[in-house]
């Protein structure tokens, strides 16, 4: 086994090589390689990345981001200095944009989905055989996802941050030439994610 792992990465090598000659037969810079363009070798200042910077228009008086694909989490176009960490019982995000006030503030309303729990209700049968909704199955992954919906926002969704985040402001060292399909217009800022989540599934 030893050996042939020896030969797959003998192999692998002569291959690069052949790639490198067959390019122009130049040497090719270390510096080249990847994103960074620095020596491999150091980490020296040169070499670290740069500091992160995010916008800093007042929540409110920012425009907001157009979704990167049909049911994004939609990235934050404001500041959200002093506004971190989000506890439970201490979360800056709701004061706006609860459906019921987000109109009021000029903020995007928390969707359906994150006011629904989609844990179906699962049980062991005395045969051993999973339950699901009543329902035993035999093949998990083919259970059609429920939507069990909730009086209040999910527990499961009261962490904004762990899906929601503000856009850096730095030029990406790759350009993105990718072009989003919205099923409808209001798909670019609003969220149908609890009318479409078993779409395609049968």
């Amino acid at each position: 086994m030893k050996l042939k792992k020896s030969w797959i990465s003998l192999l692998s090598l002569v291959a690069i090589v052949a790639v490198g000659c067959a390019s122009g037969g130049g040497t090719i810079s270390e510096e080249s390689l990847g994103l960074r363009k620095t020596n491999l070798y150091t980490e020296k200042s040169e070499t670290v990345g740069e500091v992160a910077t995010y916008g800093k228009a007042a929540a409110g008086t920012s425009k907001r981001f157009d979704r990167a694909f049909e049911n994004a989490p939609p990235m934050i176009p404001h500041d959200v200095e002093g506004m971190l960490p989000i506890k439970i019982g201490n979360n800056a995000c709701t004061g706006c944009h609860m459906p019921e006030v987000a109109s009021s503030m000029g903020a995007t309303p928390i969707p359906k989905s994150h006011f629904a729990s989609f844990r179906p209700i699962t049980t062991i049968a005395k045969n051993g055989a999973v339950v699901k909704e009543g329902k035993a199955v035999k093949n998990t992954s083919d259970f059609k996802t429920v939507v069990h919906k909730l009086d209040k926002l999910s527990n499961a969704r009261f962490n904004c941050s762990q899906c929601h985040a503000p856009q850096s402001t730095g030029a990406p060292l790759v350009g993105n030439t990718f072009t989003p399909d919205f099923q409808s217009k209001d798909a670019k800022h609003r969220s149908n994610l609890i009318d479409t989540i078993n779409e395609g599934v049968k």
